[in-house]
């Protein structure tokens, strides 16, 4: 099974979102996990041996430079990813949605009542409820859990084994 993640930006949101691999691990030992974010916070999530690779986009550099070569080619990439088993956008925001549906698998999200940006929620097949005010850890499991169809114990969560990993390169002076 071949699952994508995609969770593009903020260091915290992806700190945050990282938790969630173990648990996919943990109910799919096969399954083949690929993270999407972008390019900047890539080094965040190297060295977690549950994520097979690490895909980056460039969404800002597109904003700042708005050449239309520069989209189709990241288009092309995403579009080359595909297709996934499960593609579940963690982040919930309409930059995600358009990613995670580009990217070609069955799309999982968050309903229109659960994220800022309802129209992100049109780019999915299936859809979660949940708070939007409710924790963000919380939120995680509970979208990559309804889409691949586990429970996480609130037990389980507290409990979550160590998921960040530094190698000395990382963070070189």
């Amino acid at each position: 099974m071949k699952i994508a993640i995609v969770k593009l930006s903020a260091m915290g949101d992806i700190v945050h979102g990282a938790i969630v691999v173990q648990f996919i691990r943990q109910h799919y030992p096969d399954a083949q996990i690929d993270w999407i974010c972008e390019e900047a916070f890539a080094a965040i999530l190297e060295g977690n041996d549950d994520i097979h690779a690490i895909h980056t986009v460039s969404i800002k550099a597109l904003k700042k430079r708005r050449r239309f070569s520069d989209f189709l080619a990241q288009v092309r990439k995403l579009r080359q990813l595909g297709p996934y088993d499960y593609v579940i956008d963690m982040q919930g925001l309409l930059k995600s949605a358009v990613v995670a549906r580009l990217i070609g698998g069955k799309t999982y999200g968050f309903d229109k009542n659960s994220t800022r940006e309802s129209l992100a929620s049109c780019f999915y097949r299936e859809a979660c409820e949940i708070a939007y005010d409710a924790n963000t850890i919380d939120r995680n499991i509970h979208v990559v859990a309804s889409a691949l169809h586990f429970s996480v114990t609130r037990e389980a969560a507290l409990a979550k084994a160590p998921f960040l990993f530094f190698h000395d390169e990382t963070f070189a002076f």
